[in-house]
Formats: structure tokens, C-alpha cells, sequence
């Protein structure tokens, strides 16, 4: 007995001398698992501790390879060549340990030591994204909320690993897009960007951590740069970037003003034209988001086994996705479901994995996107998405939880889409309950009556408060106010004007 002891004493040392003059292809990461057949000595079942990956100086055995996972099973220090991982089954049982094991059996390693990590390439698409960030920043497309955008950052931070196998580095970081189109994009800055869309299409918590999970395994199994490789041949930087900011120049306040009627001074809304400029094939190809059907299917894999190690509901990305396909059927958006992004193998996708509830709407993740329905209501109004806009804002009103732009926008798809007795008494009490509720002075509600008293024949009333809304925007005008909004008070002032004679002469 003690003979074997000293044995193994020796055969330890032995391992840990070569292992120490090997070369190191990753940190320490100490991944649980168990063996699946009879390795060596060890015995089928026997549990392990994988503690790095190595490069071996010389091969230990003709034809076996010389990239190796030092793991420790019955108190011994062995190596196991990379592309014998299958006979091992891992079992994570933490965050980091889950995305480590995937990236191990992705054999990213591997590919690594193929290709080499790219640093030049991994700059330039970097600086890409960052510039892309720069013109969404200047084109005021960000949806700004520091409460929310805090939210999606602790639910990501709770999904992304502290620390990967492979020798990369960085956590994600959140900003949120003003797109009525249900998005995710994880940029090679590590900057994923989540439109508001997306948020408003989802009905639970679950549901987006789902979704986020997905972009993680995206992100840590580097898709994006193993797709870049494959799509070499790509448009010249600056090429590349004149197509994209053709489109993103087109979101600016006069295009606002030009063509909408609800108003609210410095904000702007985004057109699905637009969303189409800074979200289509030739973006998703320069940055390798345009993912094989391969790697959604490891993606939704990753997200499913992630939500079952950390206690979600696995079914919850089958709702999730179920829904961003019904939107994109609703729009009537073929080109999305047939071709670019996420969504280019979405029914397919959603066929493999099986059928499973969609999740009823949690009150709790509602209440703290409350904000970015209303908003996401009015974008809808204003791409003329009547319904669509209706259907957001009333989310708010039957949750208990809408501010007064929801009952205004409510009552504009009601006026937009009906000219009836009852239909304009129901639009009625919709601005009643918007001006009860508002907490300021809002304009909108004041010329919606306007507009309502008119298509009733009540010219008198009409003109009363017609002259209510120019000592409102008199008001408005003494007020702190931009450039852009003094043209919007002049025009309205110019518009209340005609309305007034045109109405006299009625």
C-alpha cells in the first residue's frame, strides 16, 4: 500500500513537472465533471475537476495531441487531449463554470491555436461598432432611461461569466435602441444594444433572460469573429459605413417635425425605413452577426441548458421566440423571417425545439417597462401602426399602470380608425381621463379636443378652445426652449390661426 502511495506520490510530481513547462491556453477554471467511459485507470463515473488546458512541449504519445485538459480525478493530476472531451460529461454548477464548459467542447482552444486570436481584426471591428454607437448617439436613437437600462444591466450581468476559458476578456454592457422592431445585437465592442421593441414584445422576465442568455452564448462562443472569417470578402470600411449613415442621417428632428403631429419637444421617433438602414444584411455581414444556422441552434441550446442551471423556466425562449415571430408575421415583415439575423431560421428553430405554453405576463417586469410601452405606443402611432399603438398603450391602462400619454394615444388610434357616434364618445373619455391624469400641461390632449369638437360640429366650442391652445403655446413659449421647438410653436400658432378663420366662416 504505502509502494502505491509513494507511486502515485512520484507519478503527481511527474504530471505536475510536465504540466508546469507546458504552455498555458487558458486560466485556471476548475469545471466539475464526471467521466463517461474508463479512461486509463480511471473508472467510468468517477467525478473530476478540469483545471486548465495546455500545450504540451512535445506530443506524450505518437498521434495523441499535444493540447491537453489537466484534470484531477482520484486525488491523480492526468491529461486528457482536447479531442478526447467526449468521453468526459461536464457539470457545471455556477455561471462561469456553464459558459467555461461550453466554450471547452465548442473546442474554441482549438480554433485559436488555428487562426491565432486576431487582435488587429478584433480592433478594427471594435472601432466599427464604436463609430456605429458614435452616429446612433449624435442621431439621438438611444433610448435613455438610467432605471431601466440598470435593470437590463443586472440581469445581464447575472447571465455573463466573470471569467472565460479562452484568454478573452470584458463584460457586456446595455443600451437600448428606439426600434418598434424586437431586436438584440451584441456588438464587437461588447456592447449589446436590446431595442425597445424588443422589451415591449415580451411579457416576462424569464422571457428576456432567455433572450439575453442567447446573445451571451453568441458572445462567448465568438461567433461573431468565426463569422467574419467566413464572410472575407466584405465592403471597404469606408463604403461600408456610407450605406449605414445614409439611413441613420434620414432620424433627425426636422423629419420629426416634417411629418408628425403628436408632439413632445425632444423627442424623436424612428420609422421601420430607418430601422431597415441600421439593421439589414450588409451591417449583419460586416459584423459577423449574420449567424449560421449552426450557431443559433448551439445559442438556443446554451440559453435553454443556462435557464435550467439557474433555476428559470426552460420553456420561457420557446415564448419568447413564439411572440417575436407573431410580430413579425403581424408586421407582415417576411424579409425578416426569411432572411437576415436571429430570426433567418426562426420557424425552423422553433419546430426543432417543440411546442411548449407561452408565458402570461408578469406584473413585475411590466410595471418596470411601463415606460418603454408608452414610448414604444407613440412610435407605433407614428409609423401608423393604429392598432398596433392601441394595443401597447392599452397593456399600461389593463395593468394599472398607465401614464396619461397611453389614454392619448388610445384615443388617436380611435379617431385615426372610426368616425362614429359612439366611437367619438369613447375618444372623448379617453382625453378626459389623459388631461386628468397628466401631470403637466400637454398640448396634445388640448388639440386632439380641437379636432374632435370640429368632426362633431361644434365649431363654437371649437373656438374657444382653439384660442386656449394659442395661450398655451404663448406659454410654452416664455418656457426654456430649443430652436426646434420655437419653429413647432410658430407653426402650431400659424396653423391655430387658419383654423380659426376657416371656422369662423363655418
Amino acid at each position: 500500500m504505502k509502494r502505491f502511495i509513494l507511486f502515485l506520490t512520484f507519478l503527481c510530481i511527474g504530471c505536475g513537472i510536465m504540466f508546469s513547462q507546458s504552455k498555458q491556453l487558458s486560466p485556471i477554471v476548475n469545471i466539475k465533471g464526471v467521466f463517461k467511459t474508463e479512461y486509463q485507470n480511471i473508472k467510468k463515473g468517477t467525478p473530476f475537476v478540469l483545471q486548465q488546458v495546455v500545450k504540451l512541449k512535445k506530443a506524450p504519445e505518437q498521434g495523441m495531441s499535444r493540447t491537453q485538459a489537466v484534470l484531477v480525478a482520484d486525488g491523480m493530476q492526468l491529461g486528457l487531449p482536447m479531442n478526447m472531451l467526449n468521453i468526459v460529461a461536464f457539470q457545471p454548477d455556477d455561471k462561469n463554470s456553464f459558459w467555461q464548459s461550453r466554450q471547452l467542447s465548442n473546442d474554441l482552444i482549438s480554433y485559436y491555436e488555428k487562426k491565432g486570436y486576431q487582435e488587429a481584426m478584433r480592433k478594427d471591428q471594435a472601432q466599427e461598432a464604436n463609430d456605429y454607437l458614435k452616429e446612433l448617439e449624435q442621431s439621438n436613437l438611444f433610448y435613455e432611461d438610467a432605471a431601466i437600462e440598470d435593470y437590463l444591466q443586472c440581469l445581464l450581468l447575472s447571465i455573463a461569466p466573470d471569467q472565460m476559458a479562452v484568454n478573452r476578456e470584458g463584460i457586456p454592457q446595455i443600451r437600448i435602441l428606439k426600434s418598434p422592431t424586437p431586436d438584440m445585437l451584441m456588438l464587437a465592442n461588447n456592447c449589446l444594444l436590446v431595442s425597445t421593441g424588443m422589451l415591449t414584445t415580451l411579457d416576462t422576465e424569464e422571457e428576456l433572460y432567455a433572450m439575453l442568455s442567447r446573445e451571451v452564448a453568441h458572445y462567448v462562443l465568438d461567433h461573431a469573429i468565426i463569422t467574419v472569417n467566413k464572410n472575407i470578402a466584405r465592403a471597404k470600411r469606408a463604403e461600408f459605413w456610407g450605406a449605414v449613415m445614409d439611413g441613420v442621417v434620414a432620424a433627425t428632428e426636422e423629419y420629426l417635425y416634417e411629418r408628425y403631429d403628436y408632439y413632445e419637444p425632444g423627442l424623436i421617433f424612428i420609422t421601420n425605413d430607418i430601422v431597415q438602414a441600421l439593421v439589414n444584411d450588409h451591417i449583419m455581414n460586416r459584423m459577423g452577426l449574420d449567424y449560421t444556422e449552426k450557431q443559433e441552434k448551439e445559442a438556443d441550446k446554451a440559453a435553454i441548458s443556462f435557464m435550467s442551471l439557474m433555476g428559470k423556466n426552460r420553456e420561457a425562449l420557446v415564448s419568447a421566440l413564439t411572440k417575436i415571430e407573431t410580430f413579425y408575421r403581424t408586421q407582415k415583415d417576411v424579409e425578416a423571417l426569411s432572411k437576415y439575423g436571429a430570426y433567418g431560421s426562426l420557424s425552423k428553430r422553433l419546430d426543432r425545439m417543440g411546442t411548449a405554453p407561452i408565458l402570461d405576463e408578469d406584473r413585475n417586469y411590466l410595471k418596470k417597462i411601463s415606460g418603454v410601452v408608452s414610448y414604444e405606443a407613440a412610435m407605433q402611432d407614428y409609423n401608423k401602426n393604429y392598432k398596433e399603438s392601441r394595443r401597447l398603450a392599452m397593456k399600461n391602462i389593463d395593468n394599472g399602470m398607465a401614464c396619461s400619454d397611453d389614454y392619448l394615444m388610445v384615443a388617436r388610434s380611435i379617431m385615426k380608425l372610426s368616425n362614429t357616434p359612439e366611437a367619438n364618445k369613447e375618444c372623448e373619455s379617453y382625453l378626459n381621463k389623459a388631461d386628468e391624469i397628466s401631470k403637466v400641461t400637454n398640448l396634445n390632449i388640448c388639440k386632439m379636443k380641437i379636432l374632435l369638437l370640429l368632426r362633431e360640429n361644434k365649431q363654437m366650442d371649437a373656438v374657444d378652445l382653439l384660442h386656449q391652445y394659442q395661450g398655451l403655446l404663448d406659454a410654452m413659449f416664455q418656457q426654456p426652449h430649443t430652436e426646434k421647438d420655437a419653429q413647432w410653436i410658430v407653426s402650431e400658432h400659424t396653423w391655430a390661426e387658419k383654423l380659426l378663420d376657416r371656422t369662423y366662416i363655418m
